[in-house]
């Protein structure tokens, strides 16, 4: 019997890699009839949760956006047996003579083109996003919005097209040990109250944005404004970090860098308000953990964050950086709108759970397998 196989190689990216941990959990308390290959990195293996007797791990070392993860995984995929493979991005092993099934998050890659090498960059991930449409037995969309994007942009068939959304993993949805938040925080040299923001410097992101509408605050108002922590791709000393000192804000903002789940739950907890200004979202995955964490959200008024987090979080122009600010006061002074809004983000982050992706996406690999 040809056995189903999961590219894992992404697993310490922060989106797909939590995808990824998500559905490979909840497939090992299901543990699926067949048993699962799971392919991934040999510096990735740490990332992976335990795993039935009946699956088998398979280490491919090949970095993606290359020539050799084409090479290398077909190859595996063939001597493994695979009959079905679930591809969790728009990269598909184009040689591989076996059905397979994608996933696509978002098609940033071509709305924002700036921040890709070159335009050799584009061309590759416009060429793959088409193949994978074209090629992909099945297309799982982690959102409504992805799925009309592709329909819009590359002709996706509806038909083939499942919507499954992303879950919020447990360290948010749990309530925190005070005591051990505090340390976590104090590891990382941050103390409540802070405004926070979780994400990178890539264009789609409005970090520039959100530095704007903070020398804003900073310097406006009644009530004194928190420091503004970054954490993700904000390492210290870097651009943005520059930035921030460039406009006289080098004491009130912190850039941290990366930060483990577990730190950047607490940090969750810890914030007085998180803050997302994005301009593009396939799903908006800080958006679900920082509502599941019960921290008040203000976030860009764009059709991910309307159709993941609906009236939950306060949605602002992300490009008017007035109205940003004036937001961002808003929940920093209004204890009847904070509270409100961690009421509405709690309830609305219990939506989300990997158990119900999971079994959608086994649903979705039954139907490929029933097909003729």
């Amino acid at each position: 019997m040809r056995r189903l196989g999961i590219d894992a190689r992404k697993l310490a990216d922060y989106g797909i890699g939590s995808y990824l941990q998500g559905l490979l959990s909840e497939f090992a308390r299901i543990d699926p009839p067949g048993g699962i290959v799971v392919f991934v990195g040999p510096e990735h293996r740490h990332l992976l949760p335990d795993l039935p007797e009946s699956w088998r791990l398979v280490e491919v070392d090949a970095a993606g956006y290359t020539l050799k993860e084409q090479a290398v995984v077909v190859t595996a995929a063939i001597r493994a047996r695979i009959g079905l493979l679930h591809v969790p991005h728009y990269v598909l092993p184009w040689l591989l003579p076996r059905r397979m099934v994608v996933t696509i998050h978002d098609i940033i890659h071509v709305l924002f083109p700036e921040f890709l090498p070159n335009s050799l960059g584009f061309a590759y991930a416009r060429l793959s996003i088409r193949a994978a449409v074209r090629r992909a037995r099945r297309i799982v969309a982690v959102s409504r919005t992805t799925a009309d994007d592709l329909k819009r942009l590359f002709g996706a068939s509806e038909e083939r097209m499942r919507v499954i959304p992303h879950g919020v993993h447990a360290e948010f949805l749990a309530p925190g040990e005070p005591q051990r938040d505090d340390a976590l925080r104090r590891r990382l040299g941050v103390v409540p109250p802070y405004v926070l923001h979780v994400g990178n410097h890539k264009p789609h992101k409005n970090a520039e944005g959100l530095l704007k509408a903070y020398q804003i605050l900073a310097h406006r108002g009644r009530v004194a404004v928190p420091p503004l922590v970054m954490a993700g791709g904000f390492p210290p000393g870097g651009e943005l970090a520059k930035r921030a000192a460039a406009m006289g804000l080098a004491d009130r903002v912190r850039c941290l860098g990366q930060v483990e789940r577990g730190e950047l739950a607490a940090l969750f907890r810890g914030a007085a308000v998180f803050v997302y200004p994005t301009l593009y979202e396939g799903f908006g995955l800080p958006v679900l953990e920082a509502m599941a964490c019960g921290v008040p959200v203000v976030a860009g008024d764009i059709a991910a964050v309307r159709e993941v987090a609906g009236d939950a979080v306060l949605r602002v122009n992300p490009r008017d950086v007035v109205e940003l600010a004036a937001a961002v006061r808003r929940v920093l002074e209004q204890a009847e709108l904070r509270a409100e809004l961690r009421e509405r983000g709690r309830a609305q982050a219990q939506m989300f759970g990997w158990r119900r992706a999971a079994e959608a996406t086994l649903a979705v690999y039954r139907s490929v397998r029933e097909e003729s």
